[in-house]
């Protein structure tokens, strides 16, 4: 683990400009090691560091920014070209503010203002990315998660879009509703802490209220209204919503790298372990993936869930490594899940 925060440490050194000759080295030798300690140094042109608040786009020189940040990768780096970012736990160490930026678009009305450009940020799979809002609103966006927002909220609504999953702890503000929009529901809130799920290839759309009250809105207009320790969930393949009474900091716990699992089924614990860490795994009996489970795991690797799953499920599995594609892309490591008996 110590080990694992040091390069952490050093790739943050590195993306701020920060980085000393020797910490350089110590790092193009970790990136030698193995082909797993290495990924596509090309996605560093879309990498950068941005602190908060949220920052206008006509402050930003884009074409400059990745100029600068290209030059402080040596010649010897550039060679290397597959680069990784280590781990998944990477956000949660960084000694300095860093958000990974791997989208960055600007959305320009026919004024070309300030008023409708907007941000996109993409919280790459296997990590975390807090951000922090124009209006003093957090957002702890999980693995494989979008969220578009305007630069600065103007008008009577204060609207984000969200892919993916992202918990929101909202600045109190009763004259200006925080809306978040997601392709299926539209959640509205004034000043609340919920967590929100809606992965463009899930089969669940999904509400939890930590505190507050908020309304979620469904595409046909139908409206259900959460108080605390409430979930609402929609699914894809049946009309309207379940409404359970649930202890909702379980449903939170994963901002700050802690997975929870409070009777769920296998089949969606393995598909949240695999968010987490950046693997396809395929449960391919069904029966197993609709065992109930309950679990936590905190500082534990991939390696020890899988263990710790063995012993207390009916399981085992099968793991096949990561195979070269082309154009020197590898594809994800992928587990297969089968009946124990």
């Amino acid at each position: 683990m110590q080990e694992k925060q040091h390069i952490a440490e050093l790739i943050a050194k590195l993306l701020s400009g920060n980085i000393l000759p020797d910490e350089k080295k110590t790092l193009i030798a970790w990136l030698s090691e193995s082909a797993e300690n290495k990924a596509y140094l090309e996605q560093l042109r879309n990498i950068w560091q941005v602190s908060n608040p949220a920052f206008l786009p006509e402050d930003i020189d884009v074409e400059k920014a990745r100029l600068r940040l290209m030059r402080k990768i040596d010649g010897e780096f550039w060679n290397a070209r597959p680069f990784i970012i280590w781990g998944q736990r990477i956000a949660a160490v960084l000694i300095i503010p860093l958000i990974l930026l791997v989208a960055y678009q600007f959305y320009k009305g026919t004024h070309q203002d300030s008023e409708t450009a907007c941000q996109e940020i993409l919280s790459p799979y296997g990590m975390h990315s807090k951000i922090t809002l124009p209006d003093g609103s957090s957002v702890w966006l999980n693995s494989g998660s979008q969220l578009r927002f305007p630069v600065k909220f103007n008008g009577q609504k204060r609207k984000v879009a969200l892919t993916g999953e992202a918990f929101f702890q909202v600045q109190s503000d009763k004259r200006h509703p925080f809306i978040v929009e997601t392709k299926k529901i539209r959640v509205e809130a004034t000043g609340t802490a919920f967590n929100v799920e809606a992965y463009s290839n899930d089969s669940i759309t999904a509400v939890t209220l930590l505190e507050g009250i908020v309304d979620v809105i469904t595409s046909d207009k139908k409206q259900e209204k959460l108080h605390p320790n409430q979930r609402v969930v929609f699914k894809a393949s049946t009309p309207g919503y379940v409404l359970n009474n649930v202890n909702a900091k379980y449903w939170c716990l994963w901002k700050d790298g802690i997975l929870a699992f409070r009777n769920e089924p296998l089949k969606d614990v393995f598909k949240r372990i695999g968010r987490t860490f950046n693997v396809d795994i395929v449960v391919k009996d069904t029966d197993v993936g609709q065992q109930l489970y309950r679990a936590t795991f905190e500082e534990e690797s991939l390696e020890e869930i899988l263990r710790l799953l063995k012993l207390s499920a009916p399981i085992r599995y099968k793991r096949f490594g990561r195979e070269q594609q082309e154009g020197n892309l590898f594809n994800k490591d992928r587990i297969e899940v089968y009946s124990a008996k």
